[in-house]
């Protein structure tokens, strides 16, 4: 059994790398049934037909040398490689705030990018961007971690780890919200739970959990409640203990702007 090679090569683009190890194991139709992507497929290319003659279906290696010959090398993977959603039929999904699209500004490598189509990926801590092609199509590219220096979501500000210059050399990305004599931040995380039912046949997402952090030196010491927040900075408990009651805030679900306000008037106590 075969495809036919115009649509073939519309959508091998959107094989990870690491995959191909399966489809040599098996023929293709059955790799794209076990990734949950034929629905997905047949919905992006309504041409796709099989046919009796042409590729075969369990030919990888010519399935590549074609590719290949109709698009070239693809600079876009240069800074990434593409991504497909490891479990499509869960149910919810992993990215940030439940963003399903974000037209937000990525800064690459100290080169802004506005009005950038890219989402949040919370489970894996990456950032994967859309782009668009005349004649590819839409594709999906995995950013090379170490090249994004930081990105927004609205008013929300992230940034690489990488620029904490920590100890422990942590990847990864974190919601700044604050960085004067102190450097205050948010990681937010969701994970891929194996549970099944029948309303969930291919498992689902936990709920976002966000945990607070203070760097001290070369550390990021966690601090999730009040108790900690207040803990830390012990000198000052009156003080802030104070703050907190009079501006109403409750710890964890305080707002950006409230955590910068916290952190700004906790700053200021401790250069006096």
């Amino acid at each position: 059994m075969g495809i036919m090679v115009n649509d073939l090569v519309k959508y091998i683009v959107f094989i990870r790398q690491n995959q191909i190890d399966m489809l040599f194991k098996r023929d293709f139709f059955t790799f794209l049934q076990t990734s949950g992507l034929v629905i997905g497929i047949f919905v992006l290319f309504p041409g796709l037909i099989f046919a009796q003659q042409n590729i075969q279906l369990n030919n990888i290696e010519q399935v590549i040398e074609i590719t290949q010959k109709a698009y070239g090398p693809d600079d876009l993977l240069k800074n990434g490689r593409i991504f497909i959603p490891g479990h499509p039929g869960a149910v919810g999904n992993p990215y940030f705030q439940d963003y399903n699209r974000t037209i937000g500004t990525i800064i690459i490598k100290g080169k802004v990018f506005d009005h950038t189509d890219f989402l949040y990926d919370v489970e894996i801590d990456r950032v994967i961007v859309q782009f668009k092609e005349k004649e590819k199509g839409s594709i999906a590219i995995l950013l090379n971690q170490d090249f994004v220096d930081a990105f927004y979501i609205g008013e929300q500000h992230f940034i690489n780890l990488n620029q904490l210059h920590l100890q422990n050399n942590e990847t990864g990305y974190a919601e700044l919200i604050y960085n004067s004599g102190l450097t205050f931040i948010i990681r937010h995380k969701k994970t891929f739970l194996n549970q099944y039912s029948q309303s969930n046949q291919f498992g689902k997402y936990s709920k976002p959990v966000s945990v607070k952090y203070i760097q001290s030196g070369g550390q990021l010491v966690k601090l999730p409640d009040r108790k900690s927040f207040l803990d830390y900075f012990e000198p000052f408990r009156n003080q802030i203990k104070n703050y907190f009651r009079i501006n109403h805030i409750r710890y964890r679900s305080a707002s950006t702007n409230q955590l910068y306000q916290l952190l700004k008037f906790c700053d200021e106590l401790s250069e006096d």
